[in-house]
C-alpha cells in the first residue's frame, strides 16, 4: 500500500471526535447491530444504500475507530465523470479523493477484475472497502437495485459483506441538521459469506453474469429488510 493507503486513517481519525459528538447532539444517532463488526481479522466489504453524500463520512464514524476494520476505502467514479459538474469537478475525484480513502472504478465494461482492481487489491492487504450497490444516491428514498460488482468483489476476495442500512436523513440539509429536525440510524447486518452466495464449490468456476445478478439482489434484499425494521 502507498501514501494514500495512511491519509485514510489520518483523516477519518481526525473526523471521528468531532462527528460522533454531533451525530449524537444533532440527530440521535442508533447504531444497531454492532455485534456484527466484532470479530474480524481483515477487512470486510460494507454494502449500504446511498441516501446522500453525508454517508461515507457517516458510516466510518459510527465504528470504533481503533478497530480492525478502519480505516475505510470506497468505490468512486473516474474523474472524467466529475468533469461537467461545475465546482464539484474541483472536489470530486482524483487526489482529493484519494486522500480520503476513494479508487476510481470504470463502469459499463463488463470486467469486473479490470473495474475492481484497485479494491480487490485493498481487500487482499486486509483492508475494508465500503461500496453503494445502487451506484448513486437514492431519488425518492427507496433502495434501488444493486449492480454486481459488490457480489464480484465478495467472490473475487472471499471477504464476507456486512450489510448497512442507513434510514432518517434523506432530503436532510445542513440547516436541518443543526435544527435537530432528523432522528437518524445506521443498522449492520450479519455478514454475508462466499459460501451463502455461490456455494461450496464457488472456487471451481468463476461465476456467470446471471449468478453475480440472483447474488446481488439477495445483498440487496437483506439491506432492504433492515432499512425496514429501523
Amino acid at each position: 500500500m502507498n501514501f494514500f493507503a495512511i491519509t485514510p486513517f489520518i483523516l477519518q481519525a481526525l473526523v471521528y471526535p468531532v462527528m460522533w459528538p454531533a451525530l449524537r447532539f444533532f440527530v440521535r444517532i442508533r447504531i444497531l447491530g454492532g455485534k456484527y463488526l466484532q470479530g474480524h481479522t481483515n477487512g470486510v466489504i460494507f454494502a449500504s444504500n446511498h441516501v446522500s453524500e453525508f454517508d461515507p463520512i457517516l458510516i466510518p464514524a459510527t465504528q470504533n475507530l481503533f478497530s480492525r476494520l478502519m480505516p475505510m476505502f470506497y468505490l468512486a467514479r473516474e474523474r472524467a465523470f466529475y468533469e461537467k459538474r461545475g465546482i464539484a469537478k474541483y472536489i470530486y475525484g482524483g487526489t482529493f479523493f484519494k486522500i480520503w480513502g476513494a479508487y476510481p472504478v470504470t463502469v459499463g465494461t463488463g470486467d469486473y477484475e479490470r473495474a475492481l482492481k484497485h479494491h480487490i487489491y485493498i481487500l487482499e492487504c486486509g483492508k475494508s472497502v465500503c461500496i453503494f450497490p445502487e451506484g448513486g444516491k437514492t431519488q425518492d428514498g427507496k433502495i434501488g437495485q444493486g449492480k454486481p460488482g459488490v457480489a464480484y468483489l465478495l467472490w473475487r476476495t472471499g471477504r464476507p459483506i456486512i450489510p448497512v442500512a442507513i434510514h432518517g436523513h434523506h432530503q436532510m440539509h445542513l440547516r436541518d441538521f443543526f435544527a435537530r429536525k432528523h432522528s437518524l440510524s445506521v443498522a449492520y447486518g450479519k455478514p454475508i459469506t462466499k459460501e451463502e452466495l455461490f456455494g461450496k464449490n464457488a472456487n471451481i468456476a468463476p461465476p456467470t453474469q446471471e449468478n453475480l445478478k440472483v447474488a446481488t439482489k439477495i445483498i440487496m434484499s437483506r439491506i432492504r429488510k433492515m432499512h425496514k425494521r429501523i
